[in-house]
């Protein structure tokens, strides 16, 4: 059975790979994007800094508040490389700036794979 731990960052990585399909479209809709990204944000303060750690190891513990912290500062790059997208006004910038979203974007998800396995 999957802890609560492992179901909430499932659920995060769906998100995110959801965000990852948006970002992935060359034809962005600026706005839909920010928002995917908010929504990601949200449920990260939310639903994952929030949960119990009392079944958890204190190594399990300290690692998963090290991830945690790494996917935060993440976030909030995602943030604003999407508004860095959206002003750009070369297409070879927007090249540039959506790679680097979609890179990002792979970073976050291996960082949830990492707390699923660790939890």
């Amino acid at each position: 059975m999957l802890s609560r731990y492992q179901q909430r960052y499932q659920e995060f990585a769906q998100l995110l790979e959801g965000l990852q399909l948006q970002a992935a479209n060359s034809v962005l809709a600026g706005g839909k994007l920010r928002q995917s990204v908010q929504q990601a944000q949200q449920f990260f303060g939310q639903q994952l800094l929030t949960l119990d750690s009392s079944d958890l190891s204190p190594v399990q513990e300290a690692q998963i508040r090290a991830y945690q912290t790494e996917i935060s500062k993440q976030l909030q790059l995602l943030g604003m490389d999407v508004r860095f997208l959206q002003a750009a006004r070369a297409q070879a910038t927007a090249t540039n700036r959506q790679t680097q979203l979609k890179s990002r974007i792979e970073t976050l998800l291996s960082y949830c794979n990492t707390i699923v396995e660790l939890a």
